[in-house]
């Protein structure tokens, strides 16, 4: 179920949480990065590994496409934002964000100033639900410009 927590846009400080269900607000690509991963649990299944390193190349074949199948947790507030899933928790503090970019999903925090090849492993990305996107989006923006300056 996605939720979000409305606040209004005149206290910049208000801490704002929401929840981001890839299966309700992507059906296609969830279903895609679910069979993904199956097909490759199922290759390496196949290729009659001992059981310990078949258990690690599953877990390392499937981590990358977690936030594609498992609802996310987000959060930005005074300190920061965060993002947390079923195996991780992501934060960034804003005196380590330089950028802020739209993406499909929601918003892109980068750490640096211009967009780098880098962005893919060390930004953290905060996915949001398609009906408050907008205002998300605004509302990391306010949040970053105040504590830019600070």
């Amino acid at each position: 179920m996605t939720t979000t927590e409305a606040v209004p846009a005149s206290d910049p400080l208000t801490p704002v949480e929401w929840t981001f269900d890839p299966w309700s607000e992507r059906p296609g690509a969830a279903g895609i990065a679910a069979i993904a991963v199956l097909a490759m649990w199922l290759l390496v299944a196949g290729a009659r590994f001992p059981t310990l390193l078949a258990l690690a190349l599953g877990a390392f074949a499937g981590a990358p496409l977690l936030p594609a199948v498992i609802p996310t947790a987000c959060r930005v507030g005074a300190l920061g934002a965060e993002r947390r899933g079923l195996l991780a928790r992501h934060q960034r503090a804003w005196r380590d964000v330089r950028r802020i970019d739209d993406v499909p999903v929601g918003v892109l925090l980068s750490p640096f100033a211009e967009r780098n090849w880098l962005d893919a492993t060390r930004a953290l990305t905060l996915p949001m639900p398609g009906r408050s996107r907008a205002e998300l989006r605004e509302r990391v923006r306010a949040l970053w410009r105040v504590h830019e300056r600070a």
